[in-house]
């Protein structure tokens, strides 16, 4: 998120044009769309899966949840093994690749 502020100059007592980005935060999901404008909400509220995200509506709920984390666990961690205690199904996907900083800057 880049955004253009006027500023006033002391020294030169000249007004420019000064270039701000937000780089790095620490935040809750719902300051995180404060800050960013990104939709935490519904179906395709993952800023890491984004579109490869695995949501569910509970039946007589309006309760959506996410599936298919195992797939960000390491190979042998033993919760991959514990399948039945979450969805009842084997998870085989491979974590998504991780957005590059120009991605994420194009994003804007």
């Amino acid at each position: 998120m880049v955004n253009e502020v006027e500023n006033f100059d002391v020294v030169t007592f000249e007004t420019f044009m000064m270039h701000a980005m937000l780089f790095c935060t620490i935040n809750d999901f719902s300051s995180y769309n404060n800050l960013s404008g990104y939709n935490v909400k519904g179906h395709k509220a993952c800023p890491i899966c984004e579109e490869n995200i695995a949501s569910h509506q509970l039946k007589n709920w309006r309760k959506i949840v996410y599936l298919l984390h195992q797939r960000f666990l390491q190979a042998n961690h033993p919760y991959l093994r514990l399948w039945k205690a979450f969805n009842g199904h084997q998870e085989n996907d491979e974590a998504p690749i991780p957005l590059t900083d120009l991605q994420i800057h194009e994003k804007d």
